[in-house]
């Protein structure tokens, strides 16, 4: 009994039950007001019905009327005159009337018509050409609104001019309960209209249900990606108001779902990034405490041994440096902290400053390193400084990766209106499935992973880079042939 009671509640807190209480109410109101004014309609089509079937009646009573009333409108032959059309038409009142419309004989039982006015401007609108009927005035004994016909008298031994008026007394027969209980037509029209209220109500609930039914569905849908289904989303199904509020929440759900995606993909790549830097940073502290321990504590080693233990130390901390340096661009490169210097340079110039600093390095690791094309190449517009990170980076990539014997090439050619530069090598490539993860922070391919110079920062960097000048960073591998990667710059 409780539950039937609150799912009523909630029924009558719905947006069908308030919807479908205003369309009744107003159904109903207009339907009272449409058979207030078909009543209404219906008396007045009545009225002149009659008026206009009997509106040269009182014409057709002069012939009767006029000779006793030129004795007199108030004498016994007018009377008996009156007295024998009233006998035949007792629905009709009779009175004599002056030019201004005062009663001089009337021929009812009582004397209600004594010093009574009647409007002669009706009186003379009736009898136009082409009256507009229904005409009324007010009776002069009843004082109810009555249709009547007239026409024109003389009375009196002087000969007087006056009107003969003919009023219709409505009686019950025309009343609307009386048509109601005798008149086909009305009781038909009655049972039309209840018929028709029933139907429009039906309609209009059955059209309530369906609209309401699809805001219901996409509030249960609402209500479930509140709950934390940010899969749910709604069928929009046709292109009216509620389809396009469907498909906004859906492209808002959309917008939400990424987000969530890409703040758990955050925070995923955070405690990787913890794990790594512990991993990166542990092991050369490691090696550098296990140095300075063997250097401390043993007085008898040989200059060599102790040269080759300062040098893992020094190489320890070189790594060390070179990682803090990456953390600290990347970070500058997330935080946007520094805006791109961006000016005009020569990038052959740079491209051989890069080399020559790189050459010592080539030489020691037996690599040749190499410059292709490079004359006559235009001046670009980018960051110096960011630009030659992303070159060194790419640069030191590549002599790690190509063993003695191996090739480096650094080119840069025009291609529109941009500079592409292209760093190659013949080191030991990549597999495939490799290439859309290399930019990630921390990754590291198979064949490097072994390697401990390897942060997994360097082609980051790079990528950014290039995205910060509005570029992209293209790489093509192949497992055991060597890694191209190339990216264009701006013509100045």
């Amino acid at each position: 009994m409780i539950d039937a009671l609150r799912r009523l509640g909630r029924l009558g807190r719905s947006l069908y039950a308030r919807i479908a209480l205003v369309y009744l109410a107003s159904l109903l109101l207009l339907s009272l007001v449409a058979a207030w004014l078909a009543i209404s309609q219906f008396d007045r089509l009545g009225r002149e019905v009659q008026q206009r079937n009997q509106i040269d009646l009182a014409e057709k009573l002069v012939r009767i009327m006029r000779a006793p009333v030129a004795q007199g409108p108030d004498t016994d032959a007018a009377h008996e005159a009156a007295q024998l059309i009233l006998s035949i038409n007792p629905s009709l009142s009779l009175y004599v009337l002056d030019s201004k419309g005062g009663v001089m004989g009337h021929y009812d039982d009582n004397s209600c018509g004594t010093n009574a006015q009647v409007n002669v401007a009706a009186l003379e609108s009736l009898l136009r050409a082409q009256p507009m009927l229904p005409e009324f005035i007010a009776a002069p004994c009843s004082g109810q609104r009555s249709v009547f016909s007239v026409a024109r008298i003389r009375y009196g031994t002087q000969n007087r001019p006056g009107y003969l008026l003919a009023v219709f007394d409505d009686g019950p027969r025309m009343s609307m309960f009386s048509m109601l209980r005798t008149s086909s037509i009305t009781r038909t029209s009655m049972f039309a209209g209840v018929l028709a209220l029933l139907i429009s109500s039906a309609v209009g609930l059955l059209l309530f249900a369906l609209l309401t039914r699809r805001f219901s569905s996409l509030t249960h849908v609402v209500q479930r990606f509140a709950d934390g289904d940010y899969g749910q989303r709604v069928v929009p199904g046709q292109d009216d108001e509620i389809g396009q509020l469907g498909r906004a929440f859906n492209d808002m759900a959309g917008t939400i779902e990424a987000q969530l995606n890409a703040l758990r993909e955050n925070d995923r790549q955070r405690r990787d990034l913890v794990a790594n830097l512990s991993h990166d940073f542990r092991t050369p502290l490691t090696s550098l405490r296990g140095y300075a321990e063997q250097l401390r504590s043993a007085d008898d080693l040989s200059a060599e041994t102790r040269r080759a233990h300062l040098d893992a130390i020094l190489a320890n901390t070189e790594r060390l440096t070179r990682l803090a340096q990456q953390l600290s661009t990347l970070s500058r490169l997330d935080a946007g902290a520094e805006q791109l210097r961006i000016e005009p340079f020569s990038l052959a110039e740079l491209v051989h400053d890069i080399v020559g600093k790189f050459q010592p390095q080539a030489r020691s690791a037996r690599v040749e390193l190499r410059l292709r094309n490079l004359s006559d190449l235009p001046r670009v517009l980018a960051d110096l400084a960011l630009i030659d990170r992303a070159l060194t980076n790419l640069i030191d990539n590549a002599l790690c990766a190509t063993p003695e014997g191996g090739e480096v090439r650094v080119s840069a050619y025009r291609d529109g209106d941009k500079v592409m530069v292209c760093v190659a090598d013949t080191g030991v490539g990549m597999r495939s499935e490799e290439l859309p993860l290399v930019t990630q922070r921390f990754y590291r391919t198979a064949t490097s992973r072994t390697a401990s110079d390897g942060s997994g920062l360097g082609l980051s960097i790079v990528a950014e880079i290039c995205e910060r000048h509005d570029s992209r960073l293209v790489l093509r591998s192949t497992a055991g042939k060597g890694t191209r990667a190339q990216f264009g710059l701006p013509i100045a």
